[in-house]
């Protein structure tokens, strides 16, 4: 997982507790429910951010979790490609890998199983989606709306996301960008994308602005139903 420089500019979108857990180990808790080993996980965090993060890891017993800290420029690209380095050094071989971000802390454990699932069916490129449906307006240049957009095609894709290693070096080198999407330039490339069911709680949030809605969600979720 990326925690690129411009996480330092807030990093309250990454370790301050929601609840009780920061964003940044609720992501890495739920992917431990697919990967089970945290010496599979890396966390390629900006040298500004790689302390902060080994020690809310650790605060939470999650030590085991490899930090690789990336120097210079450290964008999402830098972060990305650190991790795929780190990953070729390791005593252990791997074929695809997982790419989440912080911005889905909620994201399930098995949302994670599905994209894993994926990858083991023959899946070189696969994405989680969801239906999109607030109403989507097309708009000209001025800002004026034009129409309605038909919404019944449209998906809104989530993270994680799953690659063949080669499959995401070659997608990072054909795109320079520093905060690169992916999955943009997968299909760019006109890459099949292998495409699985999303997770409503997978949506992308901004902390922390976004606390206590988040929070609330959370506590909701722990209270459990209503009279049990």
């Amino acid at each position: 997982m990326p925690l690129p420089i411009s996480v330092a500019d807030n990093t309250a979108s990454a370790f301050p507790e929601l609840v009780d857990a920061p964003a940044l180990t609720r992501i890495v808790s739920a992917m431990l429910g697919a990967v089970a080993e945290p010496g599979r996980i890396v966390v390629a965090a900006a040298e500004a951010l790689a302390g902060d993060a080994r020690a809310v890891l650790a605060s939470k017993n999650l030590e085991g979790v490899r930090i690789s800290a990336v120097s210079g420029a450290a964008t999402r690209a830098h972060c990305i490609r650190a991790a795929l380095e780190g990953l070729q050094q390791a005593p252990f071989s791997t074929s695809h890998v997982l790419v989440h971000d912080i911005s889905s802390p909620l994201a399930s454990a098995d949302l994670t199983a599905r994209v894993v699932e994926a990858m083991r069916d023959g899946g070189s490129i696969v994405a989680p989606t969801i239906a999109v449906t607030d109403s989507v307006k097309a708009v000209d240049r001025n800002g004026m709306v034009m129409a309605t957009v038909d919404r019944s095609a449209l998906r809104a894709v989530q993270f994680p996301r799953g690659f063949a290693v080669d499959a995401l070096a070659e997608l990072l080198g054909r795109d320079s960008a520093a905060e690169v999407d992916e999955i943009a330039a997968a299909i760019g490339a006109a890459a099949h994308i292998t495409v699985v069911d999303g997770d409503p709680d997978a949506f992308r949030i901004e902390l922390p602005g976004d606390a206590e809605f988040i929070e609330a969600i959370i506590a909701s979720r722990q209270a459990g139903p209503r009279g049990a």
